[in-house]
Formats: C-alpha cells, structure tokens, sequence
C-alpha cells in the first residue's frame, strides 16, 4: 500500500517549498550509480574503478542546469552499467539501467518516474580518462549517452510537475542525438536496435505531437492525482484513472508500432497503479483492470491483483 500519510507542518513546509521550486528554479541530480563488471574478466581491475569515479563525478558534479538550487531539489535517480563484453583495452559494450523517482506531496513516499534499460550501452574509455562533454558536439559516446539520460530524467521530473514543463530539457536530449548521428556504435540512428527501441525514437516520441496525450497523462497522473491523495484519495485515485484514458486514446490512435515511450510509462507504473486502486471500491478496481489489460498486456500478470 502506498504511503499516502498527513505530513506534519515539517513536511508540509518542505512540500510546499518543493512546489515553488518547480514553478520557478531547475534542478540537479542526486545519481547513484552502479558498475558491475562480473561478466568482464579483466585483470586490471583499476580501470574500473576509475571509470566508476568519473561516471559518479561526471553525473553528479556537473551543473545540468543554469538555474539555483538547494540539495532537497535534486533529483534522486539511479544509472546501473553492466558490462557485458570488453572488445580490447578500452572499448566496452554493456546495459544501462535508468530509474528515477520525485516525492508526493503530504507523504514519505517516492513515485518511480522512469524505469527502462539502454541495451546499446557501447563506449571507449582509457584508464584515469577524465569525462567531458560539450551540448555542440560529440566526442564521447560514453558521455553523450550520460548526458542524454540524465536529459530525458529531468524532462519527465519537470513534466510530472507543470504541463509539459520538460520541454528545454527533451530539446537538449534531441540535440545530443542529432550530434551522434555519425556514431558508428548503436543507439543513436532511426534505424537501430529492434522494434525502435533506441534513444533516436525515445526523445522523438516524446517531443512529436502524437504523444501530447502521454506528457499530458504525466502531469495529471503526478500532480492533480498522487500529490493530492493524502488530503483527498478519491479524488487522487479519480485523477489518476483520467490520465490512463488519456493513455487509452493514445494507445488506440496507434501512432506507431513500437510505442516505446509508452512502454516506458507502464513498466515504470504498473505495480504503484496497482497499489493505488487496491484501496479503491470493488468496482473501481474492475474499471482499472479492464481498462489496463487492453492497452497493457506485457504487465497483464500486475493488473490481475485488481480482480
């Protein structure tokens, strides 16, 4: 069950503060990151860890925006690198796990925003390589693919907070991807990977008018429906029903066939949208089942709890 609990006047204050910065400044990230490197048998073992650091300092030590902010606005997110293969010296391939999370208001709970894998994870990296980037070229694979996430997680925080207020930060994601379309790893051109499930077609699917309805569902979904529901849960949970019919026309206009951002969204919500409509009446825990189980299939095994 989520912990949609009173807060006290500590954490209304902190909450109310919280929405102001939203309107008003930008924010950094909090990133913890993780490299696992147990399928890669290396034997010098100091390049990990010095790649680790840079990863680390690079994500967190960088100003992402040119905005003020205070240490509670940072956004708590987590990057997971698995190497799979190491090809030569310095040249990798491996996975990128990408989470994030941002706080509901009047609670001690935190909303997965984003849960999804980068399977094109591929770059050169020398041992005490410092990590660079520059927004008017590519240089770095590595850094242009960090870069390009740490993009995309703040786009959807911003979005989870004013309607489409993610939009400077998908523009910087899609010029990052226009500046690798010369890059010869994966990821990166319209054609690659399977079933578009590449960063070209995320921010594209993202910024393109057939996914108003999504960025739309994003804002109702957090803002009018989650950070309400400590105060008010029924109409939290209705607010929240809204944005999956948003999802449902969506879905039902077939703006192609991959729907990648769209994916994104349900395997990120599909368990916390089962917990919110458990406390919901038996018949509305029909409607969301139903609802959820045509235009979600892949998370169908999530949903049947509501039955």
């Amino acid at each position: 069950m989520l912990l949609f609990l009173r807060s006290s006047r500590k954490h209304f204050l902190v909450a109310a503060m919280l929405c102001a910065y939203a309107a008003a400044q930008a924010q950094t990230i909090r990133c913890n990151v993780t490299l696992n490197t147990q399928k890669v048998q290396s034997t010098n073992r100091a390049l990990f860890e010095t790649l680790k650091t840079e990863i680390d300092n690079f994500l967190n030590n960088r100003t992402w925006t040119n905005h003020t902010y205070q240490q509670v606005e940072r956004v708590e997110c987590n990057f997971i690198i698995t190497l799979n293969e190491q090809q030569n010296e310095s040249d990798f391939k491996g996975t990128l796990q990408i989470q994030a999370q941002r706080p509901v208001y009047g609670s001690i709970y935190n909303s997965p925003t984003i849960n999804t894998i980068d399977n094109d994870f591929e770059f050169s990296y020398k041992e005490n390589e410092i990590l660079d980037f520059s927004e008017s070229t590519h240089s770095s694979n590595l850094t242009s693919m960090l870069a390009y996430w740490v993009y995309i997680v703040l786009g959807i925080d911003y979005d989870t907070f004013s309607a489409n207020g993610g939009a400077e930060w998908f523009n910087k994601a899609e010029h990052i991807a226009q500046n690798a379309q010369g890059e010869t790893k994966p990821g990166w051109s319209s054609s690659s990977g399977m079933n578009r499930r590449n960063r070209y077609w995320l921010v594209e699917n993202i910024l393109g008018n057939k996914y108003t309805r999504e960025r739309k569902a994003y804002y109702a979904y957090h803002r009018l429906g989650l950070d309400v529901m400590s105060e008010k849960p029924d109409e939290g949970r209705r607010q929240v029903m809204l944005a999956l019919q948003e999802m449902q026309k969506l879905y039902q206009e077939k703006p192609d066939n991959a729907l990648y951002f769209y994916n994104i969204f349900f395997d990120t919500k599909a368990d916390e949208i089962v917990n919110i409509f458990s406390e919901a009446t038996p018949a509305e825990k029909q409607d969301a089942y139903k609802l959820l189980s045509s235009i979600n299939n892949a998370n169908d095994p999530q949903y049947k709890k509501l039955k």
